[in-house]
């Protein structure tokens, strides 16, 4: 009796491929996902098509790519991306706004807060009388020596500039026979002019033959005008006014 030996041919490709199909059909995604594993999925074999949009969230990624994705490339955003004022001083790194950064006439007095331009920003004769407004510089923002005449131009100051206090008073003289002297006295409001300078000028006529002069007094608050008849004819009494300046010692 012959004995037969029976050869078990392996299963071919397409039959073990439909297995596993249907292998995957009865135990769902479980069954698959105990099959299907990092470890048995070849490099650079999974690309963007095989990944749902929004699917991956940053666990999924690596700290560097976290990393990267979170870092804003250099040069990537323009004015045009900014709103309006979004960017102020406290965004600004120190020194990291120069001349070059800021366009002639870009900056107003709005944008600069108090003391924020110093001397040290200033270059020497950055500033002429074109640049400052009428009134723009007070007594406060000039420093004791700081000006003196060579930063004045000829004729630039009047006793107006000087002066403690300027004034008009009307004075009226008796009449005057050759030799003879008047004098009044001229209150001053405001200031205490002991040991100040006096000034007087006429800007009415004056007799040629009247001499007047001007002097300070005990008093605080006024001073003395006096005045002469050195011609040789009376002169007939009349009102008369006068400027007058203070100027401090």
């Amino acid at each position: 009796m012959r004995r037969f030996r029976s050869r078990m041919r392996r299963p071919s490709v397409p039959l073990v491929v439909a297995l596993l199909a249907l292998f995957v059909a009865l135990g769902g995604p479980a069954q698959a996902a105990k099959l299907i594993n990092g470890a048995r999925i070849k490099a650079g074999t999974v690309g963007s098509k095989q990944i749902d949009d929004r699917s991956l969230g940053l666990r999924d990624l690596s700290p560097q790519a976290v990393k990267k994705l979170r870092t804003t490339p250099a040069r990537s955003i323009s004015g045009a991306m900014l709103r309006e004022n979004a960017v102020d001083g406290r965004t600004l790194a120190p020194g990291s706004v120069l001349t070059g950064h800021v366009a002639d006439n870009g900056l107003t007095a709005a944008d600069l807060g108090t003391n924020a331009v110093g001397s040290d920003e200033i270059a020497d004769n950055a500033v002429g009388q074109s640049e400052i407004r009428d009134g723009g510089v007070g007594g406060a923002e000039v420093a004791d020596g700081a000006i003196d005449g060579r930063d004045v131009a000829d004729g630039g100051l009047s006793v107006r500039d000087l002066a403690r206090q300027v004034g008009t008073l009307r004075w009226p003289v008796d009449p005057l026979a050759a030799g003879e002297c008047d004098s009044a006295l001229v209150p001053v409001s405001g200031i205490q002019i002991a040991g100040d300078f006096l000034l007087i000028s006429p800007t009415t006529a004056w007799p040629t033959g009247l001499v007047y002069t001007v002097n300070g007094t005990a008093s605080e608050t006024e001073f003395k005008v006096n005045v002469c008849n050195r011609g040789t004819q009376r002169v007939e009494g009349a009102a008369y006014t006068f400027n007058y300046a203070v100027l401090g010692f």
